[in-house]
């Protein structure tokens, strides 16, 4: 091949050089080094988020752990005050017949129930979790295998509490020496097994001291 047949036919020989190349990249193997978007088989597997996936199953999920019982139930300030207002004056009215503190009274219902949020209250309107027995001939319901007395309404849940407490043997003399005293109510109230809430005594003083409901003794 001389000079002169370069010369003249320089471009079709480009031609055919590039359409060389070409064929050649077009069938040979390609390298995953050089890939910008990596097989499904190459790429690494999708990071867990905190807090998702596994771990919110886990923070989700109790199946796996012992308690059969529903979790405690919590109350917010604004149901706690809500909850104060609906039954300050029902408070009132039966420390004037019973003679037991309204915020005594106000904070047995106020923990026992854990202002109202309890689940078995919607079912029983049983603020006092009281317990059914021998004796009584209303409603029941059967809670987490108790049996729990139903009320028609909540306000002879209190009526009922106040008879509860006042035909106890022990309630003349605690009448008689904790008086007006609130302190002292909730002190020997927390002896004598008119709850199950673990602390009962300590949470009674902090609810009425809380919301203040030893005010409501003076209306």
């Amino acid at each position: 091949m001389n000079w002169k047949f370069l010369k003249t036919n320089w471009f079709t020989i480009a031609l055919v050089l590039l359409l060389l190349v070409a064929i050649g990249r077009k069938f040979a193997p390609s390298k995953s080094s050089g890939s910008a978007t990596p097989s499904q088989k190459e790429q690494p597997a999708a990071k867990i988020e905190k807090y998702t996936d596994t771990e919110a199953q886990a923070m989700l999920d109790f199946s796996s752990e012992a308690p059969a019982k529903s979790a405690k139930p919590v109350a917010d300030k604004a149901t706690s005050i809500a909850f104060v207002r609906r039954f300050e004056q029902v408070a009132i009215s039966e420390r004037k017949k019973f003679g037991i503190p309204s915020s005594v009274l106000l904070g047995c219902a106020f923990v026992n129930s854990t202002a109202g949020k309890a689940d078995w209250v919607n079912r029983t309107n049983n603020f006092f979790a009281l317990p059914c027995s021998s004796d009584w001939e209303g409603g029941t319901a059967q809670i987490d295998g108790r049996c729990l007395r139903r009320y028609e309404t909540a306000w002879a849940s209190f009526r009922d509490f106040s008879i509860h407490l006042t035909s106890q043997e022990w309630y003349g003399g605690v009448k008689k020496s904790a008086g007006k005293d609130w302190k002292k109510w909730a002190k020997e109230l927390s002896k004598r097994g008119v709850s199950e809430v673990p602390d009962f005594g300590k949470r009674l003083e902090e609810a009425i001291q809380t919301y203040r409901l030893y005010d409501l003794d003076e209306l």
